[in-house]
């Protein structure tokens, strides 16, 4: 299989993300590239699956994520979708937790999610969400373990779903 991650990234955490996606796509045996949403979209018809991930800024999701999703839409794109994010940083007092809560819930996978339902395409259906530390990074720790364990999840739900 050959499988697309594609990603925005302000910071470089979702790249990084969409990258060891990627590797683990490879380590289990199929083709990955990651790309950049704001690159042309390759020749879809040679890939088998897309992960798309974008980072929750301001409550919401980058305009150039959901135009993507509707990209596949038009693209006729039926294959396996899959969509992360990443958010935070995550307050530790719980007063102040509360009153973050509406920059981090949904998010952009959550906003991400409604559009590509609306798209009707082909969706994995756990979403995933990473977690950052501050404003600009890093990844909070574990949170690389638990994307790769996602993408086994994913590639395996793929071949289930044949």
């Amino acid at each position: 299989m050959k499988g697309l991650v594609l990603f925005r990234s302000w910071y470089g955490n979702t790249q990084r993300v969409a990258e060891h996606m990627a590797q683990q796509i490879v380590t289990l045996g199929h083709e990955a590239a990651a790309l950049d949403l704001r690159e042309k979209l390759p020749d879809l018809t040679a890939v088998d699956f897309v992960i798309i991930g974008a980072p929750t800024r301001m409550a919401g999701v980058t305009g150039k994520a959901t135009s993507v999703l509707k990209q596949l839409n038009k693209a006729r794109f039926i294959k396996p979708v899959a969509i992360f994010d990443l958010y935070g940083p995550i307050p530790a007092d719980p007063v102040e937790l509360e009153k973050g809560k509406k920059w981090l819930y949904p998010g952009a996978a959550g906003k991400m999610l409604d559009e590509a339902k609306k798209q009707g395409l082909n969706l994995y259906p756990e979403t995933l969400r990473i977690e950052v530390k501050g404003m600009e990074g890093p990844v909070a720790e574990g949170d690389m373990e638990k994307a790769a364990g996602w993408v086994r999840d994913f590639v395996t739900w793929i071949d289930k779903n044949k």
